[in-house]
């Protein structure tokens, strides 16, 4: 490593901690037993380790009240939390004296409390514990485990949130109509993607019929009515009422075509292209999230292929959105 790299400044703790919160983890509470005192915490640094031997892991801050009681037993079960168990992730993530004041439990093989009506529960004794910065990584041998299927509460950018059952796919045939059918692929995925930068306009003072007309002519000095509708995925009169309005807000110009003095062409005016240019950045950086998990060549398939196949089935009457 060059001496230059040495001498960069270390990565801010804060910016990290923002930054870690984006990677979305499912939530436990983690039980032990310390002589007569049962002691628990909330963890979402819960990990599965090895399939053989059956290796989990899970971290535990030095700074937690617990913490010496965790790092001193030889056991300890982990109870994974359903989307219905947020009050429990609050109250064992709390600094409250007696967190399990009401809370049937019973000691398990191990001896480590097992707590009443939660599962999946992983049972384990500790097989290794090693130091991690301001935390200690726990490893530890599954020996009894509970299983069961059920809605995760999930943890993200700081926030306990449950699964969108709406936006859940189900199990259909991949050869099937939904899942194979070209049109209908192209329609549930432009409304699904649309939808989720659309929601962001508002911050822009942009509506959907707008964003359109001003994106579509950011990139095209002068445009006539008809092909602005097709681009913009209209038809009339809507698109009429929608260039009338931009025009009152001086946002947008019509001037005669050179070619033809019967025909107007529709351009961007410096505020149009003001107002368009930070929803325009917003946009591509939606695109650009949206992509990642791509390959550069898969996205660059999948662009190439839509203009195909926009290009040969020509520019027909747009519907109304």
């Amino acid at each position: 490593m060059s001496a230059a790299a040495d001498r960069r400044d270390p990565v801010d703790a804060a910016s990290l901690r923002r930054a870690l919160g984006g990677f979305p983890t499912g939530v436990t509470v983690v039980t032990a037993r310390e002589g007569e005192r049962v002691v628990a915490m909330t963890a979402n640094s819960f990990a599965s380790v090895s399939l053989d031997p059956p290796l989990v892991s899970w971290c535990a801050a030095l700074a937690s009240a617990s913490h010496g009681a965790f790092a001193a037993a030889d056991a300890y079960a982990v109870h994974v939390l359903g989307a219905e168990h947020n009050d429990l992730a609050l109250r064992f993530a709390g600094k409250s004296g007696d967190k399990f004041a009401g809370i049937a439990h019973h000691p398990g093989r191990t001896g480590a409390p097992i707590l009443a009506g939660i599962a999946p529960v992983f049972e384990c004794r500790v097989w290794a514990r090693y130091p991690g910065g301001d935390h200690t990584i726990l490893v530890g041998e599954v020996v009894e485990l509970v299983e069961r299927v059920q809605d995760p509460l999930l943890f993200h950018s700081g926030v306990l949130r449950r699964m969108d059952r709406a936006k859940r796919r189900p199990d259909l045939p991949h050869d099937g109509f939904a899942r194979s059918y070209l049109p209908y692929l192209l329609a549930r995925a432009s409304h699904v993607v649309s939808g989720e930068f659309h929601g962001e306009l508002k911050r822009f003072g942009l509506g959907v019929p707008e964003w359109r007309v001003l994106a579509c002519l950011s990139e095209a000095e002068g445009l006539g009515v008809v092909e602005l509708a097709g681009m913009a995925i209209m038809k009339q009169p809507r698109i009429t009422k929608i260039l009338d309005r931009l025009a009152r807000d001086g946002l947008i110009d019509r001037r005669p075509d050179r070619l033809d003095r019967r025909r107007a062409l529709v351009h961007l005016t410096e505020a149009g292209r003001a107002k368009v240019a930070p929803a325009l950045a917003a946009a591509r950086a939606h695109e650009a999230a949206l992509l990642a998990p791509l390959t550069g060549e898969e996205r660059g398939v999948i662009k190439h292929a839509l203009d195909l196949l926009i290009g040969r089935a020509g520019a027909p009457e747009a519907a109304d959105p």
